[in-house]
């Protein structure tokens, strides 16, 4: 049977690769002043705080599960860490999200510069969020970020 820890480990690199789409998007239609570029990169950002959403509230059942199951090479302090990090990067892809909302409907330009400023920075929080959650069970992920 499928739960929440399955959906979790299947989405769990959305939100960083719809963020990053939407911020490449958004950079590379704001330059080229292309409509269906921005709008696109738009769309994407709020995709990705859709997906920063599903990722997060599955991400306890998910938990739960690595905890109780008791996996060899699993670091269970990376867990705590990882959910610690996953509310920052929860509310930074919903913050892009929802001005990437407002500038859907809104268009001014200078708004769309602003939505490409937090897909930045959301991208940077994800990243994070990300590395700390490879740690849970990648060696190899160990070695790269501490903290």
């Amino acid at each position: 049977m499928i739960g929440a820890e399955h959906v979790h480990l299947a989405i769990n690199h959305s939100p960083l690769y719809s963020e990053v789409f939407a911020f490449f998007l958004l950079l590379i239609g704001t330059i080229r002043r292309n409509r269906t570029l921005v709008t696109t990169g738009l769309v994407m950002a709020i995709v990705a705080g859709l997906c920063g959403a599903a990722a997060y509230w599955t991400g306890d059942e998910a938990a739960d599960v690595m905890q109780k199951a008791n996996i060899a090479g699993v670091d269970m302090q990376a867990i705590g860490l990882h959910e610690l990090a996953a509310k920052f990067g929860l509310a930074a892809t919903l913050i892009t999200g929802v001005a990437a909302l407002v500038a859907l409907w809104w268009r001014r330009r200078w708004l769309e510069i602003v939505i490409i400023v937090l897909a930045l920075w959301s991208v940077t929080v994800v990243v994070r969020v990300a590395l700390l959650g490879g740690r849970i069970h990648h060696p190899e992920v160990r070695a790269v970020i501490h903290g």
